[in-house]
């Protein structure tokens, strides 16, 4: 992986290769120019499992998340850093705040898997080591000098697996909470941070039957606090009553992370089915780039998204 430039594109998207375990192989991020055109690979260390969860904090380094690990990429080098201990948690989701605090949204949300999850996975779930548990699908803040500061004990939204929890999450630009979803679940959530308390959801969708498709999955807010919210085949953007300000049609279906560029214009879709990125201009809908990894499902490797904006 090179230095990191302005506008360079991050993707996480694992070699899928223990034929064991369909979530297992050598962890990998894809580095793109601005233009969609590629820089560099990095090959991550001591990781198992999909890297995916990417994001790049206020000092310009990358996150990504595999298991009970956290993953730095230093931003003048384009190397990993030595890895920071953090508390043992399957982490997918990363928001930065201006005092230095990171706030990572817990991904698992059960005590064991699933009865006939097998038929739909070949994943070696991750324990906790004091538990034994999956995870609790809680907020976990760190301080500036990445220790746990706080344990946010938020709710979770039924979805049809039955083992997850924040699978995204996004700090709303006043600091004050952050919204979050449980992929295919029915609501989309708030958490007051400051005040240690669970808000009205912003959106809840009717009905009880969670495969009717009504849905939401990822979520991202932009600098003005409208939010980005992909559901399936569709984005909608969302004002901060939850009111849809507009919808982009999407091709095929798995858009499961988004990244708002530097220049909140744009934002980028990343589709775990497809291994498509695509870069979206929000104000005409049009797909202003376009990478394709060569990693389309049943090797559902692509699995986080994120900009440099330099």
């Amino acid at each position: 992986m090179q230095p990191f430039a302005a506008g360079d594109i991050f993707l996480g998207c694992t070699l899928l290769n223990d034929p064991h375990d369909d979530h297992a192989g050598i962890g990998r991020i894809l580095q793109y120019d601005s233009g969609c055109k590629p820089r560099g690979i990095l090959y991550t260390e001591g990781t198992r499992h999909l890297v995916g969860g990417l994001s790049v904090d206020r000092q310009g380094v990358l996150w990504a998340f595999d298991d009970h690990r956290v993953v730095h990429v230093d931003p003048a080098t384009g190397r990993q850093l030595p890895e920071r201990k953090f508390l043992p948690r399957v982490y997918r989701s990363a928001s930065f705040s201006s005092d230095g605090c990171a706030y990572l949204g817990e991904h698992l949300c059960a005590q064991a898997p699933p009865p006939g999850i097998e038929k739909l996975t070949t994943i070696k779930f991750p324990r906790l080591p004091d538990t034994g548990a999956l995870g609790y699908g809680n907020i976990y803040r760190y301080n500036a000098q990445w220790q746990l500061d706080k344990v946010f004990e938020v709710e979770n939204a039924p979805e049809p697996t039955r083992f997850k929890g924040v699978t995204h999450s996004t700090l709303h630009p006043s600091e004050r909470f952050i919204t979050y979803t449980t992929e295919l679940g029915k609501r989309v959530m708030r958490y007051d941070v400051v005040e240690d308390r669970q808000l009205d959801d912003l959106v809840t969708y009717p009905g009880k039957d969670i495969s009717d498709g009504l849905f939401a999955i990822a979520a991202r807010y932009r600098p003005d606090g409208s939010l980005l919210l992909t559901r399936g085949q569709t984005m909608e953007m969302l004002d901060e009553d939850g009111k849809v300000m507009r919808e982009y049609s999407l091709p095929e279906y798995g858009w499961s992370d988004i990244a708002v560029c530097g220049d909140p214009r744009y934002a980028l879709l990343s589709n775990i089915f497809t291994g498509i990125m695509l870069k979206v201009d929000l104000e005409t809908g049009e797909f202003v780039g376009r990478i394709d990894t060569g990693q389309r499902k049943p090797r559902r490797a692509l699995a986080g998204v994120a900009e440099y904006p330099g």
